[in-house]
């Protein structure tokens, strides 16, 4: 047993030995010499990666290293200056860039208004397409609405206090908006743009402070405008139809003392011209006809109304980034029919608007309005009045 002992212990001691030595040899031959170089991390490397000598890390520093090469990369974009890899919209410096990692304070892609339209309209889509025109425009109204017509084809609500015709405390709101069916690029000799479009709206008067809070009057509106635009110039041609109805909760009230129910509906065809002399300011006027009309209500035939818009652009409050602007404005409007005997229908607001850079550039206001003339509620419309209101409009 003892010779089995040492023959094993002498076995062991050699396995050890040759164990070391073959660790020994492969340290040497691993070992650099001393004309071999370690690979270092490439000098352009933020992140400090041993990415070799094409190693485009970009401007993520504290990132974990991503190493690429730029020249086998499609979506490397040479237009960031912080070389990083974000792709053909990356800004560098807007919310492109954020979200890419590549933000470093850059040029502020919006500096100016006009910056704000970037990209192609449809005008230009359809001009690159050998086309005249193009089907459902995505692009701001040719004529701007009218700001203190009662009438304005817009999205509002408001409270009206001491109407003299209808009831002390009034709640009025209206729905309507404009659809852009196809617009004309290129016009005639002046180069301007020519729509049509179709509008439609309502216009509903109610009495909170009643029992049951009734509606009082409700008008329906269609119309069918063409507009031309060409500079600071704007013209509409306009036909359309309104008609108005008594809501049956106010003809129930009011049969037994002796109201009488008439059908005003009629169809007018109007002109409007419009220009803007400055940015601040703007004049419009035009004329109207009634083309034809109920016979249980009658109305003078010829209308005519102008007015002024005044927009302080001077007190304007801008957001570059949101593309968001708010300026005071003020507007006056003034009507004329055969049937005012008084005097002519006059409406003021002033107010603050607020509204976008692109797109269709719908506009957000909050306003006060003083109307002093006659009612333009459905049958009322002959009826002396005047009223102060507080009012929100969303629209163009």
């Amino acid at each position: 047993m003892s010779m089995f002992k040492k023959i094993s212990l002498t076995l062991a001691s050699l396995i050890m030995n040759g164990a070391l030595s073959a660790e020994s040899n492969t340290q040497a031959f691993n070992a650099p010499s001393e004309n071999q170089q370690i690979e270092s991390p490439s000098k352009g490397c933020p992140c400090g990666c041993p990415c070799g000598p094409t190693c485009e890390c970009g401007c993520a520093a504290g990132k974990p290293c991503d190493c690429y090469d730029k020249k086998s990369d499609a979506s490397y974009s040479e237009e960031c200056p912080c070389g990083c890899r974000c792709g053909s919209a990356c800004e560098c410096g807007c919310a492109a860039g954020e979200q890419c990692g590549c933000y470093d304070n850059g040029p502020d892609i919006c500096a100016t208004i006009e910056d704000y339209y970037d990209g192609e309209t449809d005008c230009q889509r359809a001009a690159e397409c050998g086309k005249c025109g193009v089907w459902l425009p995505e692009e701001p109204v040719l004529f701007k609405p009218l700001l203190a017509d009662p009438r304005q084809i817009t999205y509002s609500v408001g409270w009206r206090f001491n109407d003299q015709v209808l009831a002390t405390d009034i709640a009025d709101v209206s729905f309507g908006d404009t659809l852009a069916i196809y617009q004309w690029c290129n016009v005639w000799p002046w180069w301007g743009k020519l729509r049509i479009e179709l509008e439609g709206a309502l216009w509903a008067v109610f009495a909170p402070c009643q029992e049951s809070a009734p509606l009082i009057n409700a008008d329906y509106y269609v119309g069918l405008p063409i507009t031309y635009a060409i500079d600071r110039w704007q013209f509409r041609v306009r036909f359309f139809h309104i008609s108005s109805h008594i809501g049956d909760e106010f003809l129930i009230n009011n049969l037994p003392k002796g109201f009488k129910r008439k059908n005003p509906s009629a169809e007018y065809l109007d002109f409007f011209v419009s220009h803007d002399f400055t940015p601040d300011l703007r004049l419009y006027g035009g004329i109207g006809w009634m083309v034809h009309q109920d016979e249980s209500f009658h109305i003078g035939p010829f209308y005519a109304e102008g007015g002024v818009e005044l927009h302080l652009q001077a007190l304007r409050y801008v957001d570059r980034c949101d593309r968001l602007y708010g300026v005071p404005f003020y507007a006056m409007n003034f009507r004329y029919n055969n049937v005012f005997k008084h005097h002519i229908d006059s409406t003021y607001v002033l107010g603050y608007e607020w509204g976008k850079f692109c797109g269709l550039c719908r506009k957000l206001r909050v306003f006060l309005e003083y109307h002093d003339g006659y009612s333009v509620e459905g049958q009322f419309q002959k009826f002396a009045t005047n009223y102060f209101s507080i009012r929100a409009s969303y629209g163009f």
